[in-house]
Order: C-alpha cells, then sequence, then structure tokens
C-alpha cells in the first residue's frame, strides 16, 4: 500500500532532524576541548614529576658540562640480566713496546690488533695510564639516552681516533674523529679545538639502541692521556665525557687465556694487516721491502733435472776455510765469513735516522779528514765569475764525480762492524761473467741449447781467496715453446781462470735438494700472543707457497695460557708435532726434544725464535742454501727498532747471533746434537757453542742477510724466567 505524506509533514521533519544534526555537533566540538585541556593537564603533570628526575653525565671536573644530555632512565636498566652484567665498562687492550706517536706504527705493529699485552675493562672514555710507547685500543657499545643529533669530540696525545658504527655492528665502523697522522699532533686534556678534525659532524642516534665504537691511542712519551667527549647537536659546542651508565662491554674476557682470540673484533679501524705478506707499493718505505724476483721464486717451475746432467764436469770442492776439528769456545763467530749476492737486493738500512758512516768509511778512497766532499772534484769553469773569498756558499763551482758504488765494496768486515750494511752486492761485471760462462755450458746440450735468459734472479758467491769462488746461478729462462723455467745449479771457478776463457764445474756431492722436508723447530712457555702469531705465520707460508714438505714442530713447557695443541689442530698447516715438557723452560732441551721427534734423517732442521716475521719465500730458501754433509744455514735476522714494523722496517741486522740455523737431521746427529748439559737452566751462548760444532765437524755455514726476515721489538717484561738474557 502506498502511503502519502503531505509537504507540511515533510517540511517540518526536515527542520527536525537538522536542528538534532547541529546540537549533536556542538556537543562533540565541547567534548574534544575538553580532552585536549585534560591531555595537556596530565602532560604537564608528568613533565613536573619527571624533571625532578633529570640527571646529568658526569663529566670531568675542568669540562663544561653538557646541560641538555638527559637521560630519564639509564639506557642500560631495560636490558635482560645478561646485558645488564656486561654494563658500565667497556674493553680496553693496551700494546705495550710499541714506539712512535702515529697510529700507523701502532696499527702496523706484527701483534696488532689479535695479540695486546694487557686485556683489561675501564668505566669512561678517558684515561691517563701514564706510561710511554705504547698503543690503546677501547672498544664496546654506546647506548644514548635520547632519540638526539649528537655531536663527538675527542682529545689526546699522541695520535688517536674515534670511529662508530651505525648500529651495533662492528662492520659498519666511520672515522668520526682524530687527532693527527703523523705522530707529530697532540693536544692538551680536554683541549676539543685545536684541530679541525677532532670534532665530528652531527649523528643521530636513537634511544633504546646500542652502537659499537672503537678508540685508538698512539703514545710515545709526555703527558698521555685520552678523552672522548659528546654534546648535543643544540648545545652549542660544550661537551662532556661518556661516562658508565652509557656503556656496556663488546665483551666478558675476565674468564678467557690469552690464547682465546676468536672474539677480538677486526674493523676498518683495527684489521690484521699482516696476515698477507707484505702488499707492494708503488712507492714503498724502504728498498727492502720492493720487489724483488727472489721473494717470489717458489713460484717458478724448475727446469727438468735430467737436463742438467753431465752440463758441468765434477770437480773436487774442499775450501781451505774448512776445519777438520774442534775449536776454542766461542771462536766460530769469529771465523765466519759473508757470501755476496747480485743483484743487489737492497738488504742495506738506508731510512733510518741517518745513513751510518761507517759503511764509506771501509772504502780504500775515502778520507777522514775530507769526508764525502773527498769523492768531488772541482772543474775550471772559465765563463763564471769566481769570487773566492774562502768562506761558502760558492754557488757557481761545478765538479766532477766518478760513480761510487759503495755496496760492492763491501767485505765482510764492514757487515760485521757495521750492522746496517745488508749483504755484500757483486759487481755487474763479475757476475754476468759467470752467467755467461753458465749459458754457454746450457747451450752445449741438445736439451737446453734452445733456451734464452730471460732475467739473472739470483746469483750468490762465496769466495776461497785465492783458490776459487763457489756460485749459486739462479736464471729464469725461456724456451723454444715460450715456457718459463727457472735453473738453480752450484757451480765453481777456479781464481786463476783468465776472463776470456771461464771453466765452470759441478763441485762433487754440493747439490740441493728442492723437495727435501724442512722442521721449523721452537721451545715455549706461556706466551699465547706470540705462539699465535708463530702458527699464523707459519699458515701464512703454506698458504702463499702450498708447499706441503714442512712440518711445525712446538716444544711446550707446560702453557697455562693457552691449549697449544688444540690452536694446532685447528691450523691450515702441511703437518705439525707437538710435545709437552714439564719444569721450566730450557732452550737447548727443548729445541733438542723437537729434533728427537724428527726420524727422516735427510730432513732439514731450522731451529729459530718465536718472535719472527717470516717471508713467504723461507722454506725455499733453507733447502737452497742447506747442503747434507757439506754446509748449514745461518740467516741474518733484522732485529726491528721500537716502532718498527715489516711494513716500516727500521733497525739493526742480528749478526753475532746464531740461534736461528737450518741443518740437515744427519748432520745435526753427527755434531752431538744441542748441548742439554751445560745450558739447562739457562740460555744465551748456546747458539754459538752449536756453532763452534758445526765448523769443528767440516761443515761450512752459509751467512746471508734474508729480505723480510724480521725480529720483532719487545722487552723483557713477559718473557721466560731463569738466566734470558732477552
Amino acid at each position: 500500500m502506498l502511503c502519502i505524506i503531505p509537504d507540511s509533514v515533510s517540511s517540518k521533519m526536515f527542520v527536525v532532524r537538522a536542528f538534532n544534526h547541529h546540537k549533536t555537533m556542538l556537543y562533540s566540538f565541547y567534548l574534544l576541548i575538553i580532552c585536549i585541556l585534560l591531555y595537556v593537564f596530565i602532560s604537564l603533570g608528568a613533565y613536573h614529576v619527571d624533571a625532578k628526575e633529570k640527571k646529568l653525565p658526569t663529566g670531568s671536573g675542568t669540562t663544561k658540562v653538557n646541560q641538555d644530555i638527559y637521560k630519564r632512565k639509564s639506557p642500560l636498566e631495560n636490558e635482560p640480566p645478561e646485558a645488564q652484567a656486561m654494563q658500565g665498562r667497556v674493553n680496553m687492550h693496551v700494546f705495550e713496546d710499541c714506539c712512535g706517536g702515529s697510529l700507523d706504527q701502532l696499527k702496523n705493529n706484527l701483534l696488532y690488533p689479535l695479540f695486546p699485552n694487557v686485556r683489561t675493562t675501564v668505566s669512561r672514555l678517558a684515561v691517563s695510564p701514564q706510561s710511554s710507547n705504547y698503543g690503546l685500543r677501547i672498544f664496546g657499545y654506546l647506548h644514548p639516552s635520547e632519540t638526539e643529533e649528537f655531536i663527538f669530540a675527542v682529545a689526546s696525545d699522541d695520535n688517536s681516533e674515534f670511529w662508530l658504527s651505525l648500529n651495533e655492528n662492528p662492520e659498519n665502523l666511520q672515522l668520526l674523529a682524530y687527532v693527527g697522522e703523523t705522530g707529530n699532533e697532540w693536544t692538551a686534556p680536554g683541549e676539543y679545538w685545536k684541530f679541525a678534525s677532532q670534532i665530528s659532524k652531527p649523528i643521530l642516534l636513537v634511544k633504546d639502541m646500542k652502537y659499537f665504537f672503537e678508540v685508538v691511542l698512539k703514545q710515545n712519551d709526555g703527558i698521555d692521556h685520552l678523552e672522548i667527549a659528546w654534546s648535543l647537536n643544540h648545545d652549542n659546542g660544550t661537551f662532556s665525557v661518556i661516562t658508565s651508565e652509557f656503556l656496556s662491554l663488546y665483551e666478558d674476557e675476565s674468564s678467557l687465556q690469552m690464547g682465546n682470540i676468536e672474539h677480538i673484533p677486526q674493523t676498518k679501524a683495527s684489521y690484521d694487516r699482516l696476515l698477507e705478506p707484505i702488499p707492494l707499493s708503488p712507492h714503498p718505505v724502504g728498498e727492502n721491502i720492493g720487489e724483488d724476483p727472489r721473494d717470489h721464486i717458489y713460484k717458478y717451475k724448475m727446469l727438468d733435472e735430467s737436463y742438467l746432467k753431465d752440463v758441468f764436469p765434477q770437480c773436487h770442492y774442499k775450501p781451505s776455510y774448512i776445519l777438520a776439528e774442534q775449536i776454542g769456545r766461542y771462536q766460530g763467530v769469529n771465523l765466519i765469513h759473508f757470501s755476496s749476492v747480485y743483484p743487489n737486493d737492497y738488504t742495506r738500512q738506508t731510512h733510518g735516522l741517518d745513513d751510518v758512516m761507517c759503511f764509506y768509511t771501509q772504502d780504500p778512497s775515502f778520507q777522514a779528514d775530507k769526508g764525502l766532499a773527498a769523492y768531488l772534484t772541482e772543474v775550471e769553469d772559465p765563463d763564471a765569475q769566481k769570487i773566492d773569498t774562502g768562506e761558502g756558499p760558492f754557488w757557481q763551482r761545478v765538479y766532477d764525480v766518478k760513480p761510487l758504488n759503495a755496496a760492492s765494496k763491501q767485505t765482510t768486515v764492514v757487515a760485521n762492524s757495521c750492522r746496517t750494511a745488508g749483504n755484500i752486492v757483486m759487481s755487474q761485471d763479475h757476475a754476468m761473467h759467470i752467467v755467461r760462462a753458465f749459458l754457454k755450458a746450457l747451450r752445449s746440450r741438445e736439451e737446453t741449447r734452445d733456451y734464452s735468459l730471460l732475467r739473472v734472479v739470483n746469483v750468490v758467491r762465496r769466495e776461497d781467496k785465492g783458490v776459487g769462488s763457489r756460485y749459486l746461478v739462479e736464471l729464469e729462462l725461456v724456451g723454444p715453446h715460450g715456457q718459463k723455467v727457472l735453473v738453480s745449479r752450484y757451480v765453481y771457478a777456479l781464481t786463476e781462470e783468465s776472463s776470456e776463457q771461464m771453466f765452470l764445474c759441478s763441485p762433487k756431492a754440493f747439490n740441493w735438494n728442492p723437495s727435501a722436508t724442512v722442521h721449523i723447530i721452537v721451545a715455549v712457555k706461556d706466551q699465547a700472543r706470540w705462539i699465535i702469531q708463530f702458527i699464523r705465520e707459519m699458515e701464512k707460508v703454506y698458504r702463499a707457497t702450498g708447499d706441503k714438505n714442512f712440518n711445525v714442530i712446538i716444544i711446550d713447557y707446560n702453557s697455562s695460557d693457552m691449549d697449544i695443541e688444540k690452536r694446532l689442530k685447528k691450523a691450515k698447516l702441511p703437518s705439525y708435532k707437538f710435545k709437552r715438557m714439564e719444569g721450566n723452560f730450557q732452550r737447548s732441551a727443548g729445541l733438542q726434544a723437537g729434533i728427537d721427534l724428527v726420524e727422516d734423517e735427510h730432513s732439514i732442521l731450522f731451529l729459530c725464535d718465536l718472535h719472527l716475521y717470516y717471508p713467504v719465500n723461507i722454506i725455499n730458501s733453507i733447502r737452497r742454501h742447506c747442503i747434507e754433509g757439506k754446509m748449514v744455514y745461518a740467516p741474518v735476522v733484522l732485529r726491528l727498532d721500537c716502532g718498527a714494523s715489516p711494513r716500516a722496517p727500521n733497525g739493526l741486522w742480528e749478526i753475532a747471533g746464531y740461534g736461528l740455523m737450518g741443518i740437515y737431521k744427519s748432520d745435526m746427529d753427527r755434531i752431538g746434537g744441542m748441548n742439554t748439559r751445560e745450558f739447562t737452566d739457562k740460555w744465551g751462548g748456546e747458539d754459538w757453542e752449536l756453532l763452534d760444532r758445526v765448523l769443528g765437524n767440516g761443515l761450512e755455514v752459509e751467512r746471508l742477510h734474508l729480505r723480510n726476515f724480521f725480529h720483532q721489538f719487545h722487552s723483557k717484561r713477559g718473557m721466560w724466567v731463569n738466566n734470558n738474557p732477552g
């Protein structure tokens, strides 16, 4: 049924509806006003109560406190119990025996960043240990109390850096502020405005997040200090030191042995620079770490030995300096002569504070009263006006000079008296005379007739004055089909042979074995960081060369700071042997215990030390210079100065030391092994005593300075007890 509503009634209903809608909107508006007022009153009340609890981060007594960094509640209080146990402190690692003021000197240190002397913690980012010649690495987490933009500042003596991650991940570190780069820059405590680099750009940090940070300091001498401070971006540059309520540990190291290093972070700020061989640079710090083909000689493919059969006729070889009887105690060091090399291997130390004059004073033409000026000969210049008043400067004087190849004038006397001299260098004329005679003999054979010289890799000469000279000749050759090979052979030349009729022969039973197993032997006690570094050095050699014919032997006097055998099992080495000994450390007895573990008498023993950086060609070098029944190898190591490193080597060659020696097991057994009877509770002198017996039993000693072979500087602190002379 259709219902029709009159127009008048419809109009009245519309008016009522409109009135009710207007009334509803009015009530809603009043309700909204009331809600807003309630919210404002509640917020003001909460702010008033909270303001009473506001605290400022504690700053140093002499630093203006930042009035705008507030904490409603410690940012660490909401952490779980296990995290709260880590709060209030950060990790600090101390690297002692490290000279210089630049961070490069710290970061290039052989033990940085994994092997500090001390692992401890600190409760705020302001320290002054009052020591010298050290480096610090401080790392952990930063917990901001507010979501705000912060500005960071650093002050230190000497150089320092402050790094901060974008989150808790150490991989996201960014360098925010630093003091200096050269080691000469420093600031007073709290002096944040000396260098522009000391103050960071604003960084947004979020409350309830944690941020990994790292601080690195290098101290030389003077008043040592380090401060890391912060302020809010709107605080007009006033800073307060970051204190415990905003800090937490990266790792609790209190129960870890020093041998546990897996937890230590490696970051952009602190990574292991020396895990790989020294990287080549277009402008190396010193020529002694520049490119040299001898460094990579293990990469060369050897010429088939059958091609060399009967190339050189055999000849009797017994140098006049070979002894047939025992000599007096510690007389052997006076009987050692150095071999010479070609090409120049730049083992001479030329980058010290001064190039020692003793190198030049051995030159027969050197005149002590004139010094180096004696090498200059003045030339008359008729076109120049000469005004000689007897006083300099003499701007228009010109001179003539003869080429001075001081390296080729070295002798064993120079090497012994001048510990910066490095290897004696043969003249090019002499070396190439031998090379030409060597190539002439090769080309006389059908198998090697078409081989030509590509490069002279290495020539080593041991002279027997008045009789002849023995040579190790190593040449890179290219074959008829473009194949590259290395020939490495000992030859002998008589002195009386004229330059036109050089005759080379093969010294009888004087050949090196390219596949001989080399056993690297070391005795240790409670030196976890050095032991791990030694193992890593051996891993480096194996990784670079792939040489499976070497073995690591560690004799441990019951070390308590690490499980050495466990670490060896994890190591990437071709093989190893481990033996635990009881009692006090004894170097001679420990090395002998390692020798006794070697069963193959036709393998090579290399007696060594812990504190060494090894060149990657060390195994090949030992093999080439050890001849069974004939010769042992005593390479000279460069003892680095405090603050020097393998990347920037500075120091003196350890001429007097013979503790590093390669010798065949059969020869070691024949001469009686290590002297464990006399050298029981002491060491120092056992190397000279061993050298006496080596020479007294008719063996000769190859003595060369070995490139990239370094003894890291260390003090006696933390070394083995007893009578160790250092």
